[in-house]
């Protein structure tokens, strides 16, 4: 009999070379991963590689940006525990309205940070709709003890929603502490949805300011194209007209 293959040297790394591959070619190299462990006989693993969801778009990006910005991750990972704590100590009574809000603007920092490199590093797919569920995505992952280690190795594989946080839901805040903190997400709420208003505003005033300027050079070009064509005809009828008075001259 055969001794077993070797096994696969440094799962870890297979891991995330697996999932630092363009969205496209995950799942082939997942499958040969995975018949890769069953040869070496490490069925179990095998198993679990071949389980692995091929990411999300939303996901994927989420990995991308935990990859290729490392210190705007971990400074919303670090912003996330932050706010995390800090909420928990405030629905015990023992936080300030001003540090939950503190807390608040350093995590909603962290991820406008991260949407910014998002916008630049996806181009043309970071529309409106992923940016939008990339920003879930990232606040959920940020104080969710199960996704926080998944975003920081850049190996989550859905999109997450920011509904709660965790242990949090089992301090029951009194109405008045609920209605104060609904009425800050409100708040908060607005304020966002006019920063995004204005900036929309303004690039879509820079865009249309673009086009005018592009049809304004395109016309001009168009007419200078005119006016050399007609040139160009002239000197061709000259050019005739010389040719057939030196024909004559012979």
């Amino acid at each position: 009999m055969a001794p077993p293959l070797a096994p696969v040297p440094d799962l870890d790394r297979e891991l995330d070379a697996l999932y630092d591959l363009p969205l496209e070619e995950f799942t082939k190299a997942r499958n040969d991963l995975a018949a890769r462990l069953r040869k070496a006989h490490q069925t179990d693993a095998a198993n679990e590689v071949r389980g692995l969801k091929k990411p999300t778009t939303v996901a994927w990006a989420a990995n991308r940006l935990a990859r290729d910005e490392p210190k705007l991750t971990a400074a919303l990972l670090d912003s996330g525990e932050r706010l995390r704590e800090t909420q928990q100590r405030a629905l015990a009574g023992k936080a300030k309205p001003d540090e939950v809000a503190d807390a608040s603007g350093g995590e909603r920092d962290a991820i406008r940070a991260l949407l910014a490199a998002a916008r630049a590093r996806l181009g043309g797919r970071a529309t409106p709709a992923v940016l939008d569920k990339l920003s879930q995505t990232l606040r959920a992952a940020a104080v969710d003890e199960t996704a926080r280690p998944l975003l920081a190795n850049g190996r989550l594989s859905e999109e997450l929603k920011a509904v709660g946080f965790g242990p949090l839901e089992a301090v029951k805040p009194s109405k008045r502490q609920e209605s104060a903190e609904a009425a800050r997400a409100a708040r908060e709420r607005v304020a966002a949805l006019r920063a995004e208003a204005r900036r929309l505003t303004t690039e879509a005033r820079d865009a249309e300011r673009e086009a005018d300027e592009a049809a304004r050079a395109s016309e001009a070009l168009r007419a200078e194209a005119r006016d050399k064509r007609e040139a160009a005809e002239r000197i061709a009828t000259e050019l005739t007209e010389a040719e057939e008075a030196l024909r004559a001259r012979r």
